[in-house]
């Protein structure tokens, strides 16, 4: 094997590895620190969220529908004009 080649996996694990170390690390410590306030987030507050973020899919999803109206629109648009066909005057 290559020697370049070998200490580039060699640094590549180390750092994997550190990367795994510090993620345990935080993970542990997110854990200690729900077991200290009672287990984690009160049923009420959990409801809320979900609640909140229902809400904003629903308008995300109405925002989305919008939006493929007018790309279609525009794509009707731009193929007239393509087929040399004149749109009608507003007149």
């Amino acid at each position: 094997m290559d020697p370049d080649a070998f200490a580039a996996l060699v640094a590549f694990l180390g750092f994997g590895g550190f990367c795994l170390i510090g993620l345990r690390m935080l993970l542990n410590f997110k854990v200690k620190r729900l077991q200290a306030h009672g287990g984690g987030v009160p049923t009420r507050e959990l409801e809320d969220g979900l609640a909140e973020l229902r809400d904003q899919v629903y308008l995300l999803r109405g925002e989305l529908s919008e939006l493929q109206e007018r790309v279609d629109f525009t794509e009707r648009v731009l193929a007239r004009g393509r087929d040399g066909t004149k749109l009608a005057d507003g007149n």
